[in-house]
């Protein structure tokens, strides 16, 4: 099984991105580049798991590019 999260890249300027998450949107995350921003995602998505009651059966990420509506 696998939790799958929607995901938005957009550029800022004057260089970087910026990083969010439909699913969680009080998590927005700024980087250099778009591979920057995916590591930090996932690493903020499996902080915020850790505490869950089913840690240890969560499935594996998926995060999906794509536009939040």
């Amino acid at each position: 099984m696998t939790k799958r999260y929607l995901i938005s890249v957009e550029p800022i300027e004057p260089s970087g991105v910026v990083l969010t998450i439909a699913e969680l949107p009080s998590l927005i995350i700024f980087a250099e580049t778009a591979e920057d921003a995916l590591g930090w995602a996932r690493q903020a998505i499996a902080f915020q798991l850790r505490d869950s009651p089913d840690y240890d059966q969560q499935p594996s990420l998926e995060l999906i590019l794509g536009r939040a509506s």
